[in-house]
């Protein structure tokens, strides 16, 4: 009896550390951090927290992939934890954003010094074998009477985002007032939003993303004249089954390479199912738009011979429906 009890702990025990652990790097979660942390704030009435934010993280995404990305981030919680000392508190908050407590005495000099520490770790991550030098930006912010987690993460945070002005050269001064901080904070705002590297060919997109610029276009038409379409285009093995396991991979990946090539930029595509893509172009007549889906037929015929066929139905979008207002 007694080793089924003790069992049945461990099992419990096992149980809420991975509630507790974030999937990706094992670190504490979002929810697990700030009870930590709120625990020990509750016991140590001191310490600092640090933000920490990677530095241009959807352009490793963009660039090398999501597992690469992934990949990074498991490494630079490696990094956060082979810091830490026992007593800190290291999780991971967001995508790309992680926080380390140190519940012990500080000062604004211990801010400094923890951040050239991580960055000079980070600097030594490699990345999808190029030559991408790994930063992050980092705020930090002392205890003071009365705080708890979500008080020291709002201040950290404010630092962090100084911080990244600063670093972008773009300091607010004194004498450019409230009006001058917000300029900034638009410019920042217009950087972070706007795609950096701009890719060639069409804008590929995974299906969620896909159904909200879908939802957005069927806004925008309730407002402005113009026309948007729907395509689905479908493989199969010219028999009306889709093709064999060994062969879809192949042939999806090369008719993907022709969507990206015959579509426009402005144009946005998605993997549908494992044998089909769905795309969206704009501002187009049904005739143009059939000949889009001809074009990609006859090059991916070209591409991989006689070896599948294509289906494609198109569908114009219809503005949103206006929803009826409650009495």
């Amino acid at each position: 009896m007694e080793r089924v009890i003790a069992q049945l702990q461990q099992e419990n025990e096992r149980l809420t550390q991975l509630a507790q652990q974030d999937w990706l790097t094992h670190l504490y979660n979002r929810m697990a951090t700030q009870e930590k942390v709120n625990e020990a704030i509750a016991q140590r009435q001191t310490g600092l927290l640090l933000v920490i934010d990677v530095d241009q993280f959807k352009q490793i995404n963009d660039r090398f992939g999501h597992i690469a990305g992934d990949q990074v981030l498991q490494q630079v919680a490696q990094v956060l934890r082979y810091l830490a000392f026992k007593s800190d508190v290291v999780g991971r908050v967001g995508g790309d954003e992680f926080v380390v407590y140190m519940p012990l005495e500080q000062d604004e000099r211990s801010i400094k010094e923890r951040a050239r520490q991580i960055n000079a770790h980070l600097r030594e991550i490699p990345i999808g074998g190029a030559s991408f030098p790994l930063t992050a930006s980092v705020g930090g912010s002392l205890y003071q009477p009365g705080d708890d987690y979500q008080s020291l993460f709002d201040r950290a945070d404010q630092h962090l985002l100084e911080e990244k002005r600063r670093r972008k050269g773009r300091a607010a001064t004194p004498a450019q007032g409230g009006r001058g901080g917000v300029d900034i904070d638009m410019r920042l705002i217009r950087e972070e939003l706007t795609e950096q590297q701009l890719a060639p060919g069409a804008y590929c997109q995974d299906y969620k993303t896909f159904q909200r610029i879908y939802r957005f276009v069927e806004r925008r038409l309730q407002r402005v004249e113009g026309s948007a379409y729907a395509v689905l285009i479908t493989l199969t093995d010219g028999r009306g089954d889709y093709p064999a396991l060994a062969d879809r991979r192949a042939q999806m990946e090369t008719l993907k390479e022709v969507i990206l090539r015959s579509l426009r930029m402005g144009d946005v595509f998605t993997q549908y199912s494992s044998c089909q893509f769905l795309l969206m172009v704009s501002d187009l007549a049904e005739q143009d738009v059939e000949g889009i889906a001809s074009r990609i037929c006859d090059r991916f015929y070209r591409a991989i011979g006689s070896e599948g066929l294509l289906l494609h139905h198109c569908y114009p979008l219809q503005p949103a429906p206006n929803q009826a207002r409650e009495g």
